[in-house]
This record gives structure tokens, C-alpha cells and sequence, in this order.
């Protein structure tokens, strides 16, 4: 931590706040901070004023004893609009006489090139977060903030917020005060930069029943319909990142209306339950005021199911479910407003909020599509990614999310400014996770993974085979990587036996069957997460046996998640055993199916080393030539095995 002063209470918590920000953007440049020599230049973020630093700056650099470590350092700001900015003569004079020097640019400045060439780290300071709030508070003030409180805190205007924390003041009273002045602006303005949902891409359903709402809601206000012909509300699940909040946004500006933004967490930030509730009928009455207009409640999810709640917490969360009941109800003969819930877990919702006449619509947004992702990156940066730009992004986007690609159109941006030229397809594709070449070893592997769960899948008609690949080249993230795929549509109208849901096991378990065979031994790609081939088939076994009535019992239980399920498992040994076998013996069957399809395996896996992929209508061929081989030449099949 930046020290400014051995006892921060004597500083405003506003600044320890920003000097914690400042600590963390430098954890990039380590050495820099240590005292070796070198260039670096922290940009301001938007809306920040660069002055607010000069004391953090100044601490920064003379906090051994009034030099840069051994050596004579610089210190320099630049101002967006700056009208008589330094001489190139005084930045090379900079660059010649120091060995340590740190640049301080305003959000929006102009960087000369001798500067930017320079420079050996670019960092772009980050605003004040949850975790920088909650430090100064408690070392400037000595209070203690929830994470909830920080959050609530710092969605009001910074202006106002820093006024409001003063020494004496804990963060209930700051709330209360911001809240009772009428500061916060809960009925969020529709920036005029905002997209509308008709320019947004991979939102699937979710797009489809905006935009039929938007023409609803304009049939309304012509009187051409009545409220009761009008959606009334939505729920939107998902993984974090795919867009749900930016949906609310781009929904309200589509439909040209106002958007209320609320959460369980600004609620609970009120106070104790009372003024929760209070909150939260306020929320409604804003939406109402407002109409037409969007509620939009984020996390739903938190709220709860009341048929989970433990002893200890039951009366308090039954009450704020039974609440937001009441709230939703009250709508029903409220004109004029839309409600939209957002979730991670839409099995952690209560039933009653989903029951027809509340939040009876639900859509999952999944993960865009790789033709979504090229249309997400274009239509933010207007560039056009082709060739070898086109495949290198779409490897190294895989299984990201909408914001994930925004992430790395901002980070792209501040390359190109550091450059001192306009965005590229490059630098945004050098702002992704770096795609690495695997060895023939590995991709063979992957190879003989993915046809097993080929063979397997085409064996049992586990749905509709779309193709195999394998990737030549693999993005190496925090999340892993993922060397290739066996696609299978399932419609809609599939029967789930308890065959059908053996089979799927036996797929998902082909991988490794295909490994042993091949390898005499598998690997660790098929495990180690909830969502892996033995976490998903692992989840398959022992819904058969507690909920589906599949297994050695009809009995039914609750138990949902794999938290639960674990629980489950551990508790009786008896299921565990049960689901042991289901996977053993499922095992042994993909096996069994790859044995017998060996030599047409062989096909696969050396088809998918040098072409990548097999599709649908290469697998047939295949097949086909495995045919001709049995039955000998012909004049047909000649030329076909020759090539």
C-alpha cells in the first residue's frame, strides 16, 4: 500500500481509497515499484481528475527518502486539454537525464510518440472498487463495510458519496443520507450511445421476445392493444458475462422507455428487514412512476426459495420472498411496466415468482455462437476480421462471453492508443488469450478422445451428429482449453428414458474408453470440474437414482445441484455404489462399442490429424470404405481407396 501518511485517519478516505487503487494498478509493474529503473505511464479512467493524484504520485515517488529508489526519477502529467503541452525537446531531456520516470496522462490525453515508445508498461489505472472502498473506511474512518454496502455505496455519484463519508459517520448513516436527499438517481437515463436491442447479437429467444415486446409496448401507447395483450415480465439465466444486465439496457432503449435498476443487495443495504421491504416496494413505486418503464432485478436468484431456507434464517427470508410476491401482484393491475429478473441459478428461484401472471417467461442466454462473437467484435469496433484474423479470433474466443470479447476490445484500444493509431483486427486478437501450437502427441490424444465420443454417440443415435474437430491451435486462459469437440443435436422431442440417459452416459464416457484402447490408459481431460464428461455423466447417474425414479427406488428428492448431489453421495453409501455401477457399466459399454468400430476409429482419428475436422458426410464415407475394403476392389471403389 502506497504509505501517505503513517496515520490515515488524518487523510479524507477518498484518497487512501484512490491510493489502494493506484497500489493495485502497480502490482504490473513490480520492478518499477521496487525502485528499478524504467518507463511507465498510468492513465487516469474517465471522469477522474488527474489532480486528485498528485499527492498518491508524489508519495509514490519519493517514498525513499525524496528519490526513485538510487536514482533521480521524473515525474510528469499530461492533460487532456493541456494548451501549451511540453516540447519534444523536454520529454527526450526527460527520457535522457532520468532513469525512472512515471507519466500521468488525464483520461483522453495525448501521448507523444517519444514518450510512448519509451515506455515499458502502459497501465490504465482502475476506479475506485468494493475492495478499496472497504480499506479506506476502515482505515480511514474505522468502520467496518459489508461488500453489499460497498457496492450500494458506489453506485451513487462519487461527487455525493465522498461528501457524505465523514468522520463519525457509519456506512448506514452515509446510505440514509445519500437515500433521503434524493441523490441516487434510481431510474437510470438511457445513455445516447446505448445500443438498442435490434443491434445487439447472440441473444437468441431473448432478442426475439424483445423486440416483440418493443412493438407491443408502441401498440399500447397507440391504444391499438390493451396492457393485459402485453408481456408483463421475464426471466433471464445464464452463466456471468453473457449480457443480462446489458439486455435490460439495450431492451429499455429499444423500447424507448426508462429502466429501474434494483438488486436483493441494494435492498438489504437499507438496513435492517424492515427497511429491506421498504426498499423494495420503493423500487416498485419508482417503476411505477416512471411508466411506461423496465424494472429490472438483478440476481433473483438471491432472493431465494422458500422451500430451502434453513431454521435459522426461515422467518426473515420467507418474509422477503412473501414481499416481492406481493410487489409482483401488485403490478397486476399497474399499467406500464415490465419487470425482468437475471439469474445464474434459475433453480434457486422460488416456483411462486415463475407461476403465470409474475415472472412466467424464462429464456436462457447462452454463450454467443461463433458467428454472434464475429458480429459482437464488428459491430463494437467496426473493423472486419478475416482470413487468418477471423480463425485466430474465433480459437481464442472460445467459450467466452459477450462481456468477455468487450474486455478485450477495450484492452485491443489501449494498444492501439500506446501505438498511437487506429484499433486493428490485431489488437484486439493480441488482447485474447494466446493461441499455442500442441505437439503431435497431444493432438493425438485429443483426437482419439474425440472418437470415442464420436463412435459411441453415432453407435447409440444419441442425436443428430453435427461433425468433429480437433484445434491445431489452443487458447491457454484461466479457464483451461478445451482441444476439440464431438457435436450432437438432441430435438426437443427426444424421449428421456432411462435408456436414452444411459446412452448419453455411455457418450460421455467414450472419451476415455477411446483413450484406454488406443493408449492403454487415460488421461486427466475428461475430469476436474462439474461441467467435465465424469462431472456431467457422474450428475446423469445420480439424478436416475434420486429424483427421476430411474434407479432403485421411486423416491424423489429435492437435491438439485452438484453440491447437493455430493451430499448425497456421501451420506449413503449405498446410492454411491449405485452410481458407481451405472458408470462402470457404461464404461465397459462405450468400450465394447469402440471395440467392435476399431478400424473405422483408426479412419477417424488419422482423418481428424490432417483435415481437423470430420463432418457428418465424411463419417459416411468413411464408413463406405470400410465397406469396399471387406467386399475387395472393384472398378468403383479403386480410384475411391486410392486417394
Amino acid at each position: 500500500m502506497i504509505d501517505l501518511d503513517k496515520d490515515n485517519t488524518k487523510l479524507d478516505c477518498y484518497r487512501v481509497a484512490l491510493a489502494r487503487s493506484v497500489t493495485r494498478a502497480m502490482e504490473d509493474a513490480p520492478e518499477f515499484a521496487a525502485g528499478a529503473p524504467g518507463v511507465v505511464i498510468l492513465t487516469a479512467p474517465d471522469g477522474y481528475e488527474i489532480d486528485d493524484y498528485l499527492e498518491i504520485m508524489m508519495a509514490l515517488a519519493e517514498r525513499t527518502g525524496g528519490k526513485w529508489g538510487d536514482r533521480e526519477g521524473a515525474l510528469i502529467y499530461v492533460r487532456a486539454n493541456d494548451k501549451s503541452p511540453r516540447s519534444r525537446k523536454n520529454f527526450r531531456e526527460d527520457l535522457q537525464n532520468n532513469d525512472r520516470i512515471l507519466v500521468v496522462a488525464e483520461h483522453g490525453a495525448y501521448l507523444p510518440p517519444v514518450l510512448s515508445v519509451a515506455a515499458d508498461r502502459v497501465i490504465e489505472l482502475p476506479i475506485i472498487d468494493a475492495s478499496d472502498f472497504i480499506f479506506a473506511c476502515q482505515n480511514a474512518l474505522g468502520i467496518k463495510v459489508h461488500p453489499i454496502q460497498a457496492r450500494e455505496a458506489l453506485a451513487y455519484p462519487r461527487n455525493l458519496l465522498w461528501a457524505a463519508v465523514r468522520p463519525g459517520r457509519d456506512i448506514s448513516n452515509i446510505l440514509k443520507r445519500l437515500e433521503s436527499q434524493d441523490t441516487f438517481e434510481a431510474i437510470a437515463p438511457r445513455p445516447a450511445d446505448s445500443p438498442a436491442l435490434s443491434e445487439m447479437h447472440g441473444y437468441g429467444e431473448a432478442k426475439t421476445w424483445g423486440l416483440q415486446l418493443a412493438a407491443d409496448i408502441k401498440a399500447w401507447q397507440r391504444r391499438e392493444i390493451d396492457w393485459c395483450d402485453v408481456d408483463r415480465g421475464i426471466v433471464l439465466s445464464g452463466p456471468p458475462g453473457v449480457g443480462k444486465t446489458i439486455f435490460a439496457r439495450a431492451l429499455a432503449q429499444e423500447c424507448n422507455v426508462k429502466l429501474v435498476a434494483t438488486s436483493l443487495a441494494q435492498w438489504q443495504a437499507a438496513g435492517h428487514l424492515g427497511d429491506l421491504l421498504k426498499s423494495m416496494r420503493k423500487a416498485f413505486a419508482d417503476a411505477r412512476n416512471a411508466a411506461p418503464s423496465i424494472l429490472f432485478i438483478d440476481e433473483l436468484d438471491s432472493v431465494g426459495d422458500r422451500a430451502r431456507f434453513s431454521k435459522d434464517d426461515n422467518n426473515y427470508s420467507l418474509q422477503v420472498v412473501n414481499g416481492l410476491l406481493e410487489a409482483l401482484d401488485g403490478l397486476g393491475d399497474r399499467q406500464g411496466v415490465i419487470v425482468v429478473g437475471a439469474t445464474n441459478n434459475i433453480a434457486g428461484i422460488d416456483p411462486a415468482l415463475l407461476r403465470a401472471g409474475r415472472l412466467d417467461k424464462h429464456v436462457a442466454i447462452a454463450k454467443p455462437s461463433p458467428l454472434d462473437r464475429i458480429a459482437i467484435v464488428e459491430s463494437m469496433t467496426e473493423l472486419t476480421f478475416e482470413g487468418q484474423n477471423r480463425h485466430d479470433f474465433l480459437l481464442s474466443t472460445l467459450e467466452m462471453t459477450g462481456a468477455d470479447i468487450s474486455k478485450a476490445v477495450r484492452d485491443g484500444r489501449r494498444l492501439a492508443r500506446a501505438k498511437r493509431r487506429a484499433l486493428q483486427p490485431e489488437d484486439v486478437i493480441a488482447s485474447l488469450p494466446k493461441l499455442l501450437t500442441p505437439t503431435p502427441e497431444f493432438l493425438r490424444l485429443v483426437a482419439i478422445h474425440e472418437t470415442g465420443h464420436t463412435l459411441v454417440g453415432v453407435a447409440l443415435r444419441c442425436g443428430d451428429f453435427g461433425g468433429t474437430m480437433i484445434f491445431d491451435r489452443l487458447p491457454i486462459s484461466d479457464a483451461g482449453f478445451k482441444g476439440g469437440l464431438a457435436q450432437f443435436a438432441l430435438s426437443v422431442f427426444t424421449i428421456q428414458n432411462r435408456q436414452a440417459i444411459l446412452d448419453k452416459i455411455a457418450v460421455l464416457l467414450g472419451g476415455i474408453a477411446a483413450e484406454e484402447l488406443w493408449l492403454g490408459t487415460f488421461c486427466d481431460g475428461a475430469g476436474g470440474s462439474s461441467t467435465s464428461d465424469l462431472g456431467t455423466a457422474t450428475r446423469f447417474a445420480t439424478l436416475m437414482e434420486t429424483s427421476l425414479g430411474m434407479g432403485s427406488t421411486y423416491r424423489y428428492s429435492v437435491a438439485e445441484t452438484d453440491k447437493e448431489l455430493e451430499a448425497l453421495r456421501q451420506s449413503d453409501p449405498d446410492l454411491r455404489k449405485r452410481v458407481e455401477e451405472i458408470l462402470e457399466h457404461q464404461f465397459n459399454r462405450a468400450k465394447d462399442l469402440i471395440t467392435t468400430r476399431r478400424k473405422l476409429g483408426d479412419l477417424v482419428i488419422e482423418e481428424l490429424l490432417q483435415e481437423k475436422r470430420v463432418s457428418p458426410e465424411r463419417l459416411q464415407e468413411l464408413q463406405l470404405t470400410l465397406k469396399r475394403k471387406r467386399k475387395g476392389p472393384t472398378v468403383a471403389s479403386a480410384p475411391f481407396c486410392a486417394c
